[in-house]
């Protein structure tokens, strides 16, 4: 079986200073390319927080996405570059298209476009951005893709929804991928997913979801079946021995997770959704036979494209390698 391998750039921290932070998210990207993993995605959030329940506590240090992504396009040369993923509503859509449309020309048709709604209501309103409903979030998100959709396709855009009122919109140049660059999109919950369907993507990136929980959702929206790349974000941490890489993570994944390490391994930690739905989140630890072990399972279940979150993110680098020469082959197409 074979599978592709991306990164999650590291693009907050709280130990790096400003300068330190860019030159690990630099570092990670180059190696990456140098290594011939297929991707690098950063997050796109406007507060820094490296644990999934930031009450009260002050922002970390955060890089923005978008001007993230420029820097490294020019900075690499083969890997694919995007987001993981952006959350539509904290920018217009005619902009959005025409500042993803300029990223695919500078990096010569490179772009992967991942879209959401977004998640956190802190970030929406520190920003000024109005905080709706998950229904409205879904809606205003759909809207933002169908325009975004129409100005890399069409020579001028007219659109009048809910919430975007577009009076003929030119894009260009137009993205150098033809139709589009390939639109993912991030969601869990079934109503998310089913919303984000409707604008026919390509791929969904996945959060570090429970087997089970996975293939759920992968058979019950026929992924497989509609050919979409099947993207999983998958938090891990490698290294010689299985208790190595569990006390390298300990302090990273209990503080991002809330629950002990062991229980995190064991994709057990529960996690509430909006409306009352409960999954299984995890990380995948161990040696490197370990790490094989648990994405080929994921892999048979159909995910075909591992976005690797180091646990902590300052490891991003030695794991990458680590990963390079003792997991990706073994995933290798022609194996």
């Amino acid at each position: 079986m074979s599978a592709k391998f991306g990164v999650y750039l590291p693009t907050f921290s709280r130990v790096k200073t400003e300068r330190e932070l860019w030159n690990m998210c630099l570092e990670s990207a180059l190696t990456a390319d140098k290594l011939n993993f297929t991707s690098i995605l950063a997050p796109d959030h406007l507060l820094g927080f490296d644990s999934v329940e930031r009450v009260g506590e002050p922002s970390i240090d955060m890089l923005e996405s978008f001007t993230t992504i420029a820097a490294l396009a020019q900075a690499t040369k083969k890997v694919k570059i995007g987001f993981s993923v952006l959350c539509l509503p904290f920018r217009n859509p005619a902009l959005t298209a025409k500042m993803a449309a300029t990223l695919d020309v500078i990096s010569n048709g490179r772009l992967i476009f991942g879209l959401g709604a977004g998640w956190r209501e802190d970030e929406f309103k520190s920003y000024g951005y109005t905080w709706r409903t998950l229904k409205e979030r879904l809606e205003e998100s759909i809207e933002a893709a169908e325009i975004i959709k129409k100005c890399w396709t069409m020579d001028k855009v007219y659109f009048k929804g809910r919430y975007y009122n577009i009076e003929g919109c030119e894009v260009k140049p137009k993205p150098l991928q033809k139709p589009t660059p390939p639109i993912w999109f991030g969601g869990v919950g079934p109503k998310a997913i089913e919303g984000l369907m409707r604008i026919n993507p390509n791929g969904w990136l996945s959060p570090p979801l429970r087997l089970e929980d996975l293939k759920y959702r992968v058979e019950r929206f026929h992924m497989v079946e509609r050919g979409l790349t099947i993207a999983m974000e998958m938090y891990t941490s490698i290294d010689v021995t299985s208790d190595g890489a569990l006390e390298k993570a300990r302090k990273a994944v209990e503080k991002w997770f809330g629950d002990p390490a062991e229980k995190v391994a064991e994709y057990n930690t529960s996690v509430q959704l909006p409306g009352g739905i409960t999954v299984r989140y995890g990380a995948t630890i161990g040696s490197p036979e370990d790490c094989i072990d648990v994405i080929a399972r994921y892999a048979e279940a159909g995910v075909n494209h591992f976005i690797l979150h180091f646990m902590p993110l300052e490891d991003t680098v030695e794991g990458l390698k680590m990963y390079a020469k003792k997991v990706v082959p073994y995933f290798s197409e022609g194996r």
